[in-house]
């Protein structure tokens, strides 16, 4: 049976090993206390607080497959509001109904809104008339934004939304390795706007989902579901010798395939010794460490909605907050509030920081009854513009029986690492839509 060794237990990894069970000789290894990666859900004191993602994209079928194959569908939960913010001016201003990103699907909340002036609105409007953009290899989301709905709708809305989803500048990330959708409605139908009039994204159905118990239920039940694989925590990868030898501090691991589902930073530095080349061009995607701050506040009221978002110009110390107990029921105890600000790394002390600005923005001056800080150094990938040419290099370079998976390469988030993992496995198994054989391989690969 074909030996795998899969280095990194993050979301990636995990579906590596369910879909290889039964197929090949599988050993995860991962340097950490506990698998999930960035998946980190604790209880305490009543609270339930996310220390990485606390949901998933349902418009991205991987996740939701998944959870459906691990029997955790009655467990899916979604936001029980749609409203939120962007704190700009001095004020919380929501964004209006039918706002697609930075798109207006709706004519007459758009206009009530004061999210942008009248001018920024008439030239949003301006979309309507403009021609097509010239067809490019790639193009960042401001350049975009900027050309198609002007620069208001990019400061005001892109930029905290579209850019503030990947902790990145708009003027860097890649459009194509980040919202290609929207390349692809100019090609097809020149206005974004008269394009999603069209087809809304829907009033009533949030894209996002969550899990009753937190993410981590995730993590539970793959790992329930996944036999016959040996996982080693606490395990240090020291080196990959020739051969595929992983050398870890608990002795070697023989290997006939290698996936290095790890950050690009992590990947590049095993690869060094045996493929300089590949860890040159790996070495291209860069990477920024964040920060989560949950803080637990009793007797609070919060605005209505889920949250806000701030602008890149205002340079603030947290680019995001969630109230997390407004997101997702069972977040906090009745009487309770539960609320994350998002903050980028390095930071000395970021609960002092991420309380002293929930107190300048929210006005609560109220000492927490629980505070958690997660710091993720280097775990957040920046798809900046040219990304796709990138990975498209790192792959001519991979010799054959080496994989690389995980976020720094073919898509950030839940649904994209899943992805990636199931076709990883499907090219080491070695098995075609063919085989009913086990896992429902065959379904997921169809998403």
């Amino acid at each position: 049976m074909k030996r795998v060794v899969i280095v990194g237990g993050g979301i990636a990894g995990l579906t590596l090993a369910y879909r290889l069970q039964g197929r090949a000789a599988v050993t995860l290894v991962d340097a950490g206390e506990q698998l999930g990666g960035v998946i980190r859900t604790v209880r305490q004191d009543g609270f339930l607080i996310e220390g990485g993602p606390d949901s998933f994209l349902t418009i991205k079928p991987g996740a939701t497959q998944l959870i459906r194959e691990l029997g955790l569908a009655d467990h899916v939960i979604t936001p029980s509001s749609r409203t939120v913010y962007v704190f700009a001016d001095g004020r919380m201003i929501s964004f209006p109904e039918g706002l697609f990103l930075t798109v207006p699907t709706r004519v007459w909340p758009f206009l009530k809104s004061p999210i942008v002036s009248f001018l920024g609105k008439l030239r949003m409007g301006l979309d309507l008339v403009l021609p097509r953009g010239p067809e490019v290899e790639d193009e960042s989301i401001g350049s975009f934004v900027r050309r198609r709905l002007g620069r208001e709708a990019l400061e005001r809305i892109a930029e905290p939304i579209m850019a503030g989803i990947y902790m990145g500048d708009a003027e860097q990330l890649s459009l194509r390795s980040t919202f290609p959708r929207f390349i692809d409605i100019e090609r097809q139908h020149r206005s974004l706007i008269r394009a999603m009039r069209r087809t809304p994204p829907g009033a009533n159905t949030s894209p996002l989902a969550s899990l009753s118990g937190g993410m981590g239920e995730l993590v539970d039940a793959l790992l329930g579901a996944t036999k016959g694989v040996t996982f080693r925590t606490r395990t240090t990868v020291r080196a990959v010798e020739p051969g595929y030898r992983v050398v870890t501090d608990d002795g070697v691991l023989e290997a006939d395939t290698l996936v290095l589902a790890v950050p690009p930073t992590a990947a590049s530095a095993l690869a060094r010794p045996f493929a300089p080349d590949l860890a040159a061009a790996v070495d291209k995607v860069r990477s920024v460490g964040t920060v989560t701050v949950s803080l637990g506040f009793r007797g609070v009221t919060l605005p209505d909605g889920t949250g806000f978002v701030i602008p890149h110009r205002d340079r603030r110390a947290i680019v995001a907050c969630t109230w997390s107990s407004q997101k997702f029921a069972g977040r906090a105890p009745e009487g309770h509030v539960l609320i994350r600000a998002f903050l980028r790394d390095p930071q000395s002390d970021p609960i002092g920081t991420a309380r002293g600005e929930i107190e300048r923005i929210l006005g609560i001056k109220d000492e927490p009854v629980v505070a958690r800080a997660f710091r993720w150094p280097g775990a957040n990938p920046i798809y900046e513009v040219g990304h796709g040419a990138r990975v498209r290099e790192i792959e001519s370079l991979t010799p054959p029986g080496l994989y690389l998976t995980g976020s720094g390469f073919r898509g950030i988030g839940l649904p994209d690492g899943i992805r990636d993992a199931t076709e990883i496995a499907a090219k080491v198994a070695r098995i075609g839509h063919g085989s009913n054989e086990g896992n429902s391989l065959e379904d997921a690969e169809k998403t």
